[in-house]
C-alpha cells in the first residue's frame, strides 16, 4: 500500500523524510540529562560529556544551534557504537585493504587458512582492539606457540599477521599506536618446536639419486613420450623449482651463451583452479649454466618432441600442450615408488643440488645465486650435510 501511494504521488517522500528526522531529533534531545538554558548575555548553553568522562560547558547564540551541537553529539555516539573493533573485524578490512593492493588469490586464500589455523574460535580475535596491549599480544603468542606447536617460520608468519593488522588500525586511527612496537619476542620465542633438522627426509643421498636417475632412464626408453620424467631429470642438474622448469621456454636456452634464463614460473590459483604463468618467486630473473649432462638431457627432449608432434614454445610439452606442476609432481613421487625409494619432492632435489654445491666448497653467494633466494634462506633452509661417512673418515685421517 505504502508503495503504491508512493508511486503514484499520493505520498510526499520529501515531507516523510523531514518527519522522521524531526521525530529523531526530538528523541535524542529528550533524552539529554541537562538543561539547556538561555544566559543573561544571551547565549544558549548546556553541558556534554567529553572522552575522559568530564563535564564540558557548551555554548552557541541561539536554541537551535546548542541544539545542534546535542544532536550530533548523540548521533555520533550511536554511530560510535555500531562500529565493530573486534580484532577479527580489522582483521577483515586489513585484508579488504591487500586485495586493493593487488595481492595474488593464493596469497588471499593462504590468508583464510592462516586465520583459521591462527586466530578462528579465539578469545583474542573476539577482543576489542583498542584494549589489546603488548602484554596481551605476549601472551597470545606463547598459547599460539604451545597450543599449535609452531616452529620459528610459522611464529613469525603469525606475529607479522598481527603487526599488520594493528599497523592497518593506527592507520585508520582507530588506535593511537601499535603495541606490538613494544612486544619482546625473546618472551615467546623460546618456545618454538625446534625439529633436528633431518637431512635425510629433506634431501636424496646418493645412493637413492643414483636409482632415483636409473628409473627415470628406463621410463624414458620404455615410454620416451611420457615428458614428466625429463623435467624431474632437468631438477636433478638444476635445482629448479617446480613452477620454473614447466614454464621453462626453448627461448630460454641459451646454448650459444651456455645458459639457461630462469626468468618465470607456474603458479597454481587456489581460488579459480587456473594455472598463471607470473615472474620467479623472487620476482628476478637469473642465470644457470649448462652442462653437459644438461645440453645432452635438452637435445633428448627436442628430439623426442619433434618425433611424437609435441611442438611449441615451451620445453616440456606432450599432446596435451604445456606441462603444468601437478603431472611434474606426480611423477617424481612414483618414480621414487618404483625405484623403491622413499617418496621425494622437486623441492627435495633442489635442498640436495644446493647441499652438493656447499659440501662442495661453494660459498652461500654462488650457491644462493644459482638457486635463486637469498644467503639467508639459503643457509637456514637449503644446506645439509650429505657427505658420507667414508669422505668424512678420510678427512679426519688427513688431519690426523
Amino acid at each position: 500500500m505504502l508503495k503504491y501511494a508512493l508511486e503514484h504521488g499520493m505520498i510526499d517522500m520529501s515531507y516523510v523524510q523531514e518527519h522522521v528526522e524531526m521525530n529523531k531529533r526530538k528523541e535524542l534531545l529528550d533524552k539529554h540529562p541537562y538543561a539547556i538554558w538561555e544566559g543573561k548575555d544571551g547565549k544558549w548553553r548546556t553541558y556534554l560529556i567529553d572522552n575522559d568522562g568530564k563535564r564540558i560547558l557548551k555554548k552557541r547564540s541561539s536554541q537551535k544551534g546548542i541544539e545542534d551541537i546535542v544532536v550530533e553529539y548523540y548521533k555520533s555516539i550511536e554511530e560510535e557504537r555500531k562500529k565493530d573493533y573486534r580484532f577479527s573485524a580489522l582483521w577483515e578490512s586489513w585484508k579488504k585493504n591487500q586485495v586493493s593492493y593487488g595481492v595474488s588469490n593464493n596469497t588471499l586464500a593462504k590468508y583464510a587458512s592462516d586465520y583459521e589455523r591462527f586466530f578462528s574460535n579465539t578469545d583474542f580475535a573476539c577482543k576489542d582492539i583498542r584494549a589489546i596491549n603488548e602484554e596481551d599480544i605476549t601472551a597470545f603468542m606463547i598459547q599460539s606457540i604451545k597450543r599449535l606447536k609452531l616452529q620459528e617460520r610459522a611464529g613469525k608468519a603469525l606475529m607479522s599477521y598481527i603487526g599488520g593488522v594493528f599497523k592497518h588500525a593506527r592507520i585508520m586511527r582507530v588506535i593511537n599506536e601499535n603495541p606490538c612496537d613494544y612486544v619482546e619476542t625473546r618472551r615467546f620465542s623460546k618456545f618454538y618446536n625446534r625439529p633436528v633438522r633431518d637431512e635425510e627426509k629433506r634431501t636424496v643421498c646418493q645412493e637413492d639419486m643414483q636409482l632415483l636417475l636409473t628409473q627415470l632412464r628406463i621410463s624414458q626408453e620404455k615410454k620416451p613420450e611420457y615428458i614428466p620424467s625429463y623435467a624431474v631429470e632437468l631438477a636433478i642438474y638444476t635445482g629448479m623449482r617446480i613452477g620454473e622448469i614447466v614454464a621453462l621456454k626453448w627461448d630460454d636456452v641459451r646454448e650459444n651463451q651456455g645458459v639457461i634464463i630462469i626468468c618465470r614460473s607456474e603458479k597454481h590459483d587456489r581460488i579459480t583452479g587456473e594455472y598463471v604463468i607470473e615472474a620467479t618467486k623472487t620476482g628476478k630473473q637469473r642465470q644457470f649454466p649448462i652442462s653437459e649432462k644438461i645440453s645432452e638431457l635438452l637435445h633428448k627432449i627436442k628430439k623426442v618432441e619433434m618425433q611424437y608432434g609435441f611442438i611449441g614454445d615451451f620445453v616440456f610439452q606432450n599432446e596435451n600442450g604445456k606441462l603444468h606442476t601437478a603431472s611434474v609432481a606426480h611423477c617424481i613421487r612414483y618414480k621414487c615408488i618404483q625405484a623403491g625409494i622413499p617418496e621425494k619432492s622437486i623441492h627435495a632435489l633442489r635442498r640436495t643440488l644446493n647441499s652438493k654445491l656447499r659440501c662442495a666448497g661453494v660459498s652461500s653467494v654462488v650457491a644462493s645465486s644459482l638457486l635463486g633466494h637469498t644467503e639467508e634462506v639459503n643457509v637456514n633452509n637449503y644446506t645439509y650435510d650429505i657427505s658420507g661417512m667414508d669422505y668424512k673418515k678420510e678427512l679426519i685421517e688427513k688431519i690426523i
